[in-house]
């Protein structure tokens, strides 16, 4: 059986030159998210660190990246070698 994907032209997602667009494109928006955030009182803080500038941004950032390294040490507990389903055959 053949992969179509290895077997064409990579898509439009798979191009560097649109890799990097789309990279341009998403810190761009990421910067306007933040400075807009400049213009948005949040009407019901819970907390008074709600209130601090940007902290949607580096409050999603962070939880981000705490979700990613747990998602590492996960995988560390769960993960099978590769051929771990062949060998119980």
């Amino acid at each position: 059986m053949t992969n179509p994907s290895t077997d064409s032209e990579p898509s439009w997602f798979e191009r560097p030159q649109n890799i990097k667009k789309l990279t341009g494109a998403l810190v761009v928006s990421c910067v306007v998210l933040v400075i807009a955030d400049g213009f948005y009182e949040n009407p019901h803080p819970h907390f008074d660190l709600e209130t601090s500038f940007g902290f949607q941004a580096w409050f999603g950032f962070i939880a981000f990246v705490v979700i990613v390294f747990l998602g590492r040490l996960l995988r560390l507990i769960v993960s099978k070698p590769e051929d771990y389903y062949e060998r119980r055959r």
